[in-house]
């Protein structure tokens, strides 16, 4: 059982005659009554009853015909979303993302790509970096996003996107607020709390501490930049922090950045990932123009536009 003779069988049941399905259909008669033949053959049953003025069902064609209506719509469906997807006119936009770019940096661009492509889905996938990184090779999600610094695969593209500086942040009234400097010895006695000692930036800090000879006094470790904000803010602490994870308490003064001697190359670095030899579908073209303008980036969407 083929979708034509399906498609014969349809026409023929809607209008009532070979000939107008033939029409609908753009074949002959006799092109329209083999495929039916062939499909009567397979049942085992006929189909139609040939009337003087028309066809009509038979028992067994009644039955099929609320199957063959759903095979045909489902076919007709898929059609169409294989269409909406090249055309990023609906579908579902698949992206991973690392958890703090996913609080910090997705929210502005996916609302810039739905004032685009309102019709398309958005399906978010977080974790730590290394496992985007594992569902983008294993094609689960077409892009990705991670911290630097990550392993490097051979079937991985890395793009850069932006890169944000590591800052120690200290409630307003601390008595480091407003110096112009510290230095690490000097901060060899605060309490310092870590979001999560797992992520990727933290290695970059604790290669500072090791390179100033310090051992931080860390006294909170939390699993949460937004948690550790707060305690921050509280007077609880001090935090090293990516500054983009900040910037909304700088604005209302709930934070400050003390500079700190030694640490001004100390970035964390935003990459956008994906399988090497990508085939693009229209909807993730889409995101990817979105991103270009954002990050004023040459993104891998020229070759396939």
């Amino acid at each position: 059982m083929d979708i034509q003779e399906l498609e014969a069988f349809w026409w023929i049941a809607k209008t009532g005659s070979f000939n107008k399905a033939a029409e609908k259909l753009f074949l002959t008669q006799p092109s329209v009554t083999a495929r039916i033949q062939t499909l009567e053959k397979e049942l085992g049953q006929p189909l139609f009853e040939r009337k003087p003025r028309g066809v009509r069902l038979t028992d067994a064609g009644r039955v099929l015909l609320p199957h063959a209506e759903r095979v045909l719509l489902d076919i007709r469906k898929a059609r169409q979303a294989i269409s909406d997807l090249g055309s990023a006119s609906g579908g579902t936009l698949m992206v991973g993302a690392a958890l703090t770019t996913s609080t910090y940096a997705l929210p502005e661009i996916l609302a810039k790509f739905k004032l685009s492509y309102p019709a398309v889905e958005v399906a978010m996938h977080t974790g730590r970096s290394q496992q985007i990184q594992q569902l983008v090779l294993e094609d689960y999600v077409p892009l990705g996003f991670v911290h630097s610094p990550i392993a490097t695969h051979p079937e991985i593209e890395a793009i850069p996107l932006y890169s944000e500086r590591i800052v120690l942040v200290v409630p307003p009234g601390h008595t480091l607020a407003g110096r112009t400097e510290v230095t690490a010895e000097q901060l060899a006695s605060e309490a310092f709390i870590t979001s999560d000692r797992a992520s990727g930036y933290w290695s970059l800090v604790e290669q500072f501490w090791a390179t100033a000879g310090i051992a931080p006094r860390v006294t909170m470790e939390l699993d949460s930049i937004e948690a550790t904000k707060r305690m921050v803010m509280y007077g609880l602490g001090l935090a090293l922090l990516p500054q983009g994870t900040v910037e909304g308490e700088l604005k209302t003064r709930q934070l400050v950045i003390v500079p700190v001697a030694g640490m001004g190359h100390l970035t964390r670095q935003t990459l956008l990932i994906h399988r090497k030899g990508k085939v693009w579908s229209g909807i993730t073209r889409g995101f990817l123009q979105i991103l270009s303008r954002m990050y004023q980036l040459n993104l891998p969407i020229a070759a396939q536009e």
